[in-house]
């Protein structure tokens, strides 16, 4: 337009047009107040035109939107707002829309808005104190006292009271007097009463809770502790510190700071270190709050879920053959040698299994670490003690880092592709495979034990031998009848007590390491009697293992007590045996699964990772629970989600908010204390 009018030399008055009501406000305010470029663009504006010839429109009846949204030529030929313009345009000039323009021209003028708001800033540190918990101090107790700082800094600058620093980093004299204006601050929020009987040189009320502080205010009227220490030889500010309300959330901020700085020191130090300066009122249960609800503490000492022991699945209670349902464990890695020169030795691994109902093991020597090798073993099992009906074997994870040797059995036998050859080749035989939840050895604690067994046995045997594989073998096989050799049931001190019930019993009729008895072979009897005494012998074992091996399973040896099922969204910290406790991972439940009892013990947590599985005793809440009485529970300092308006303001320059400014972010600032503290 300037340039037109120039070329043109055109001398009438020119309105310009936008249905940008921030642009609008722009022009009509001062440049400096924005950002760079929004105030670059608005001087340049302001030097080619006056404010007062700008106007506002809608955005349907700007003729530039044909244009700046694109349009096609043939209704372009049609378009009568592009050739004519708005209709009111035609009109008289009283009948152009005012509405928001009048609302700009009712303002102010620049410079007594620039004067009106410094006002504000200068008059808002001494008439409102609220302002302090509206400061978006992003849960940090320095930036809060940085923020402060600056404002103070400010204020002295346009109070023309300093000048001679010219450095932007804060001095600690500085810092000393921002802190001083913050707990100013929240005195005279909390403290409202005292410091006015204070200010008229009376005593607090017998009914305040600082009466026994006997309190005081100094000469920047922040309220202290009188006390008794006067004669001592501590610090002016270890002998009267200053008084800070019970749970306060910038109080709360400042003793998550003080507990940072001491290496983040129990409840009892924590309380001694603020008190080397403040005072807080209830200062014990706030040190311990402070301390449970520090991430860091808590991830350092984490404490796993439990739950009551539960009841035994339906195929260890119930009598059926040796080794129709089976678990299956590693253990080694056991060094074979060669008896030739120049050939090194290999390692080789023990498959155990072992039956659920009666007990007894069954040891395979395997030799590699390959998918073939576990499933010959299988084979071997099944062809010499039967096929069986389900086979029930440890998650994949539980091998992952548990030991550098077994890294190899992780990823050869238990990786996905094995998995589904291992099933496959079960499922031709009619044996269903099953995987206990991840991480979880407890699970699997019955062929757990018979691993632990046969290593005890083995490493006292062959831990200082070099066995060749048919020795090594013979050595397994030597092991697993002792193992099947083992009582069950208690032994009796009485001769005419029946001997102890081993598996044996269940395998051969007698244990495996008893000795071989004589048999009369003059005995004229039948083949059917015969048979008939053999079951008769059969059920007799199975009646005493009713009777004195299954009720001795009735003993929950531990996890005695019902715990409180894990609830979903719980955030908990996932163990891990390989890392330090500040590593383990966070994580989120997303599904639980209760047992036939009702009982929750796995659950699924999502982490940065995925979905896992896991048991709850691998797992630990974020936040420990407390035995506080309600009254002396504290909530945790928890930053609230900040909204577009909050981001946008978080990014403007730092004022002093009045009672008419509201644009720095704010945690819900209310009258009484336990409101506050809730929604910080």
């Amino acid at each position: 337009m300037n340039r037109v009018k120039g070329d043109l030399n055109h001398k009438t008055e020119s309105y310009y047009w936008t249905d940008s009501e921030i642009v609008l406000y722009w022009i009509n305010s001062l440049p400096a107040k924005h950002q760079q470029f929004v105030a670059n663009r608005t001087a340049a504006i302001q030097d080619l035109s006056a404010p007062s010839q700008w106007r506002n429109v809608s955005s349907r009846l700007n003729p530039a939107d044909a244009f700046s949204r694109g349009i096609k030529p043939s209704q372009l030929q049609t378009h009568n707002l592009w050739f004519y313009g708005p209709m009111f345009l035609h009109g008289r000039e009283d009948m152009w829309p005012e509405e928001f323009n009048k609302a700009l021209c009712n303002q102010p003028d620049n410079a007594e808005l620039k004067k009106t708001s410094q006002k504000m800033m200068l008059t808002a540190t001494e008439d409102d104190t609220e302002w302090i918990y509206k400061v978006n101090h992003r849960n940090s107790f320095n930036t809060l006292l940085h923020i402060v700082g600056y404002v103070l800094r400010f204020i002295r600058r346009s109070k023309r009271l300093q000048f001679n620093n010219h450095t932007n980093e804060l001095h600690p004299e500085e810092l000393e007097e921002s802190l001083r204006f913050i707990v100013k601050c929240i005195q005279a929020t909390e403290f409202k009463e005292e410091v006015i009987d204070l200010k008229h040189r009376k005593l607090v009320k017998a009914s305040s809770s600082l009466a026994a502080l006997t309190p005081f205010l100094d000469k920047y009227d922040i309220v202290r502790v009188g006390g008794r220490l006067d004669a001592s030889n501590l610090t002016y500010n270890a002998k009267h510190q200053m008084l800070l309300p019970y749970n306060d959330c910038i109080v709360k901020l400042l003793m998550k700071k003080i507990h940072e700085e001491n290496m983040h020191c129990g409840g009892q130090a924590l309380l001694a270190a603020t008190r080397q300066k403040f005072w807080p009122i209830k200062g014990k249960v706030m040190a311990r709050s402070i301390v449970q609800h520090c991430i860091r503490c808590t991830r350092c000492r984490p404490v796993t879920f439990n739950q009551i022991m539960g009841n035994l699945p339906q195929a260890r209670i119930h009598p059926s053959r040796p080794f129709l349902n089976t678990g299956v464990d590693f253990c080694g890695p056991i060094w074979v040698h060669y008896k030739v020169r120049g050939k090194r030795p290999h390692k080789a691994y023990i498959a155990v299994f072992c039956c659920f109902g009666t007990k007894a093991v069954h040891l395979e020597l395997v030799s590699d670490l390959t998918t073939d090798a576990f499933i010959g073993s299988v084979k071997r099992f099944v062809a010499r003690r039967g096929l069986c009906q389900n086979l029930f074997c440890d998650n994949a994870t539980n091998f992952v880092g548990a030991n550098n040797k077994l890294n190899e059995l992780v990823e050869l036998i238990y990786s996905k592709k094995s998995g589904e050859v291992i099933e496959r080749a079960c499922s031709k035989k009619g044996i269903k495979f099953n995987f206990i939840p991840p991480r979880t050895p407890h699970f699997g604690g019955l062929w757990e034990a018979a691993v632990k067994s046969a290593k005890h046995l083995l490493v006292r045997s062959v831990a200082t031998e070099s066995l060749t594989y048919e020795e090594l073998e013979t050595v397994v096989i030597e092991i697993e009848a002792i193992l099947n050799s083992r009582p069950i049931t208690p032994m009796s001190n009485d001769p005419n007590d029946f001997e102890a019930l081993t598996p044996g019993h269940f395998l051969i009729g007698e244990a495996l390491t008893a000795p071989a008895s004589t048999t009369t072979t003059n005995l004229k009897t039948s083949l059917l009697t015969r048979w008939k005494l053999v079951s008769h012998i059969k059920h007799e074992f199975w009646r005493r293992w009713n009777s004195e091996y299954l009720n001795e399973l009735q003993y929950r040896r531990k996890w005695r007590e019902e715990c409180k099922n894990l609830q979903e969204n719980t955030l908990v910290i996932m163990k891990d045996g390989n890392l330090p406790p500040l590593q383990w991972a966070l994580g989120r439940v997303t599904n639980i699964h209760k047992g036939t009892d009702g009982m929750v013990r796995v659950v699924d947590v999502k982490t940065a990772s995925g979905i896992v599985r896991r048991a709850i005793h691998n797992l630990a809440p974020l936040f420990s629970e407390t035995n506080d009485s309600e009254d002396d529970k504290i909530p945790p300092i928890q930053p609230k989600e900040a909204t577009k308006q909050q981001v946008t303001a978080s990014k403007r320059p730092i004022q002093v908010p009045n009672s008419s400014v509201s644009s720095i972010n704010h945690f819900g600032r209310n009258s009484k204390v336990s409101k506050r503290s809730s929604n910080c």
